[in-house]
C-alpha cells in the first residue's frame, strides 16, 4: 500500500497520517469499526507470535469513545475476535 493510500486510510479511521498503521493493524482498525462501531485510537499490550507457521496476535484495542476490547486473531486469514472489557471505567480488569 502506498504512502498516499495509508494517509487516506489513516484519515478515515481518525488517526494522524504519521501514525498510520501497517499490515494486520489496518485490518484490525477496519474490522473493529465495522463490528463494534469503534474508531481505533491506539493499541496496547500487543503480542505477535508465530505458532506452527501461523501469525497469532493478542492486543488491547482502545476506542476514541473510551471503550477497550481484548483482541485476538489466531491466523492471518481469520477475522479478529473482540471481547469488550468490563467495566468500561476499569479496562485493565480484562
Amino acid at each position: 500500500m502506498g504512502k498516499v493510500a495509508r494517509s487516506v486510510l489513516a484519515g478515515l479511521f481518525g488517526l494522524q497520517a504519521s501514525a498510520a498503521l501497517a499490515g494486520w493493524q489496518e485490518d484490525l482498525a477496519f474490522e473493529i469499526r465495522v463490528a463494534k462501531g469503534c474508531a481505533l485510537a491506539y493499541l496496547s499490550q500487543v503480542v505477535e507470535r508465530m505458532v506452527d507457521g501461523r501469525q497469532v496476535i493478542f492486543a488491547k484495542a482502545h476506542c476514541e469513545d473510551g471503550r477497550v476490547f481484548d483482541v485476538t486473531r489466531t491466523d492471518a486469514l481469520a477475522p479478529f475476535e473482540f471481547k469488550e472489557c468490563q467495566p468500561a471505567d476499569r479496562p485493565q480488569a480484562c
